[in-house]
């Protein structure tokens, strides 16, 4: 019944995140993420896949900073701190070869994308999201059976895809 409902949550959380790309506001489509970063960060704690729990609260937080004014240099501060925090915290709880691999991949992702939103270009964090964002987030998931989580990194590589094709065709 636990392993139901730990991916009944991912689930909720992949709903959560797509629904999110319907916003047409930024602070809108921030919050909803940050609520799906949330969901996800429950369905890893219960899975006891604590850099990935962590990550998706930064996630939450991130949300929230970039959410109104996101140009600030301190959010962006506050956010990379807590990334390394979270990876930190995660290889003390689980030191083991294959916990800081599977730590790491997600959490170089994250400082780089987090940088790639501040700045603020669409089409870099889309290129960033098929490129590498996704992939090393799919390698996480696989390793800790995440089944929303492998499907929503699939939507989100395929959104990017989306967004790219059409960005190319409106010049």
């Amino acid at each position: 019944m636990t392993d139901f409902i730990v991916q009944a949550l991912s689930v909720v959380g992949l709903i959560i995140i797509v629904l999110s790309f319907q916003c047409k506001k930024n602070s809108l489509f921030f919050l909803m993420q940050g609520m799906g970063s949330f969901v996800f960060f429950l369905h890893f704690i219960m899975m006891s896949a604590y850099g990935g729990a962590l990550f998706n609260l930064t996630n939450l937080l991130r949300g929230l900073l970039f959410m109104k004014d996101g140009k600030k240099k301190w959010k962006l501060a506050v956010v990379e701190i807590a990334y390394t925090a979270c990876f930190a915290f995660s290889v003390f709880m689980d030191h083991s070869l294959k916990n800081i691999v599977l730590v790491a991949l997600p959490c170089s992702a994250l400082l780089i994308c987090s940088v790639l939103m501040w700045l603020g270009n669409a089409k870099h964090i889309r290129y960033f999201q098929i490129a590498y964002m996704s992939p090393t987030w799919i390698v996480h998931n696989i390793f800790n059976f995440s089944l929303g989580g492998l499907i929503c990194e699939c939507f989100n590589m395929v959104s990017s895809i989306i967004f790219c094709i059409r960005t190319r065709k409106s010049k």
